[in-house]
């Protein structure tokens, strides 16, 4: 028995299918046209860069991985030292940002008349522009005519050094971040809402009291918004740069001398872009590496829900 095989043609596509692919690129390249533009060729640009000196005002000249080593070589760079006092931020004010959050969001979830209220007057400080907020609060904390130590003066307590000190530049800063919760908060909540109310309702026929309920039910069930608030608070918290650089510029004495501020100084005022195209890269490294230490680690510390 002799078989043969035919090709099978393809249908020819209608005019109206060719016309709804034009549409689709036409509406897509904006958001792609954007991110190759503003995002993807900046990044190899800047890649390229760090392996070279270019002071801008004349053409870069290749040096290799000499800008890296100059990173950690030369002490005047102050690279360890400003990656420090990021890290210290990051390690301070994200765990109590994210209690402060939670707690919010706690007090929000409540089931009482008005909440709607108080939930916008929480989130407020978020639309409010942070360079705004940065000189409103630069004006409370300043040392010599502030409202803050206006009113520690009449209560006849010592007046507080805020942004001028050594020593309370950096917590100040760290309790200002605690001002734009919002966000977090926000997420927290949605978290909250979502958690079923059947869990409640068995813990309280066992027996559980609030505090029961709240670490054997609430934790658990809002770990996957913990870590997802976690992850971007440290991403956020590596990239600090308005306030610090509004308020102390760095100061007092490199005190609040944050990574981000000596990428910028040395980009715009030492003109070096070469440096800082590599600042840049090691700090995007360097987040990168966390962010795959938690997802690494992801599975002990979120509870996923099994579904049969």
């Amino acid at each position: 028995m002799a078989s043969t095989t035919g090709k099978i043609s393809k249908p020819a596509r209608s005019r109206s299918f060719w016309r709804d692919t034009r549409d689709g690129y036409l509406f897509i390249a904006p958001v792609v046209l954007g991110l190759l533009i503003w995002t993807t060729f900046p990044m190899i640009a800047s890649l390229i860069l760090s392996f070279t000196d270019y002071p801008i005002l004349k053409s870069p000249k290749w040096v290799g991985v000499q800008n890296y080593v100059d990173m950690f070589s030369i002490p005047t760079l102050r690279v360890m030292q400003s990656l420090g006092v990021t890290l210290t931020f990051a390690l301070t004010s994200v765990p109590l940002t994210l209690i402060a959050a939670l707690g919010a969001a706690l007090l929000l979830n409540q089931k009482l008349r008005g909440m709607n209220f108080f939930r916008t007057t929480f989130y407020l400080p978020t639309i409010v522009p942070a360079l705004a907020s940065a000189f409103v609060w630069g004006w409370l904390l300043n040392p010599q005519f502030g409202l803050v130590n206006s009113i520690l003066t009449k209560f006849g307590l010592p007046k507080g050094e805020f942004f001028t000190g050594t020593s309370s530049a950096l917590p100040t800063l760290i309790f200002l971040s605690l001002w734009g919760i919002g966000p977090t908060m926000v997420v927290f909540l949605a978290g909250l809402q979502s958690i079923p109310e059947s869990l409640y309702e068995a813990g309280k026929i066992d027996g559980a009291n609030g505090a029961q309920l709240f670490w054997n039910i609430t934790l658990p069930q809002l770990s996957p918004t913990i870590f997802y608030n976690l992850l971007t608070g440290i991403i956020g918290a590596f990239q600090y740069f308005l306030s610090a650089f509004v308020l102390t510029n760095g100061g007092p004495v490199f005190a609040t001398f944050f990574y981000n501020l000596n990428l910028y100084e040395k980009a715009f005022k030492w003109q070096q872009m070469g440096l800082a195209s590599a600042m840049a890269w090691v700090m995007f490294a360097i987040i990168l590496v966390l962010t795959l230490i938690l997802f690494k680690f992801s599975d002990a510390l979120v509870y996923y829900e099994v579904k049969k």
